[in-house]
């Protein structure tokens, strides 16, 4: 994650809004969380918040830097 950190605040990313997400749904329609989806220049990095914690972030106000410093946050490789 610290990697990330330090390329999106090189791209100086940190303040743009998180447009891409979807939700971890099971086959029973339990909600497992969300799943962001964050674009560099290099790639597309993913990163999950387990449900509850992940409700919290689904507004209009959701950045990067938000998104990243979230202690639920982990970066899927």
């Amino acid at each position: 994650m610290q990697q990330l950190i330090q390329l999106v605040e090189k791209e100086k990313l940190s303040s743009q809004p998180v447009t891409q997400h979807t939700l971890i749904i099971d086959d029973k329609q339990v909600i497992h969380g969300a799943l962001f989806f964050i674009k560099t220049a290099r790639k597309t990095f993913k990163i999950m918040v387990p449900a509850p914690f992940y409700e919290a972030l689904l507004d209009n106000q959701l950045t990067i830097q938000r998104l990243m410093k979230h202690p639920e946050a982990m970066l899927l490789s």
